[in-house]
């Protein structure tokens, strides 16, 4: 009589582990299309993210060509001194958002080369505001560290400029 209930109970037991397990896969199918959109919802985020960033860049590039074209001029005007000081105003809020907004916190090099993007503009800024004798000499050294904390960036995040200067190919290493 014991051995009866003992081979019912097993077989209740089976029962109900086959139920669960068929249950189980049959909301399995489900799951895919549940995760695949909020992978979808992830990207779309990820993508407007990056908008902004593009627009950003965009905005510091204009300034930064702005403040170049101004580099190597010995006598100048006081629209050329505007320039300088707003490409500097304007390089050093939108480098100090970046910072803020968009460096990913375990990529220590994007960092620190965001950090020396706004050390860079903000001495620019700070030479051109204060129009010393020597200043123009600092923003010309201070440009060049500039230009060169963003090609280091670029090459650090594998971004191409110019690539009308490498027709069919990569740029040499």
């Amino acid at each position: 009589m014991c051995s009866g209930i003992r081979t019912s109970g097993r077989k209740l037991y089976t029962t109900i582990l086959l139920v669960a397990f068929t249950a189980f896969l049959s909301v399995m199918p489900f799951s895919g299309p549940l995760y695949a959109g909020k992978t979808d919802e992830k990207k779309k985020v990820e993508r407007e993210s990056n908008e902004e960033l593009k627009k950003l860049m965009e905005e510091i590039d204009k300034h930064y060509k702005a403040a170049q074209e101004r580099m190597g001029y010995y006598a100048l005007s006081s629209s050329d001194w505007d320039t300088l000081l707003k490409a500097g105003k304007v390089i050093t809020k939108l480098s100090d958002r970046v910072l803020k907004e968009f460096v990913p916190p375990d990529d220590k090099e994007y960092l620190k080369l965001m950090k020396e993007m706004k050390k860079r503009s903000a001495e620019i800024y700070k030479a051109a505001n204060e129009k010393y004798v020597g200043a123009y000499e600092d923003i010309q050294y201070s440009f060049g560290r500039l230009r060169n904390s963003c090609k280091n960036c670029h090459n650090h995040l594998g971004i191409q400029l110019y690539t009308n200067l490498y027709p069919g190919g990569t740029p040499p290493k």
